[in-house]
């Protein structure tokens, strides 16, 4: 699927703010060559792929006028300076493996012994990033985010 058509599922599915952040998105998306979206096969959603390697999944839920984002993110080389709020935020949206015992899918998925910057976690999902919504301002952290771990 192209961004073009993905754009227009948006149009479709989302209304008010909503709308407005998550084509601003899409714009970021276009803005930076190197993102492609492709659907998610079996689900609703689409991943985001960048210089080839699935760096996010978005979801659309019309009946909740719902736009969620997962991020994927990989070993963050420490190249730009990350300032306090940022990492707040980061830390407010990591998704914690609810079990943690290696017992069931979900902690197979899930990683053990993992540091975002600088905060150790014993357990957290593969795709530990989850974004509901995002204003505007949090859009533009999610943005730093996705390029910097991505």
């Amino acid at each position: 699927m192209s961004n073009k058509s993905f754009e227009e599922k948006i149009n479709i599915t989302l209304r008010g703010d909503t709308l407005k952040n998550a084509l601003n998105f899409v714009d970021f998306l276009q803005a930076n060559y190197d993102f492609l979206i492709e659907p998610c096969e079996g689900t609703d959603g689409w991943n985001i792929y960048r210089k080839g390697i699935n760096s996010a999944y978005l979801a659309l839920n019309s009946d909740k006028n719902n736009f969620d984002i997962v991020l994927h993110i990989n070993t963050y080389d420490g190249k730009e300076p990350v300032d306090d709020d940022l990492k707040e935020f980061t830390w407010s949206h990591v998704i914690i493996c609810p079990k943690g015992c290696g017992n069931t899918k979900l902690c197979g998925e899930s990683k053990l012994h993992n540091k975002i910057f600088e905060k150790e976690y014993e357990c957290i999902f593969q795709s530990p990033l989850y974004f509901s919504n995002p204003n505007a301002d949090e859009m533009k952290m999610v943005q730093k985010l996705l390029l910097m771990f991505c």
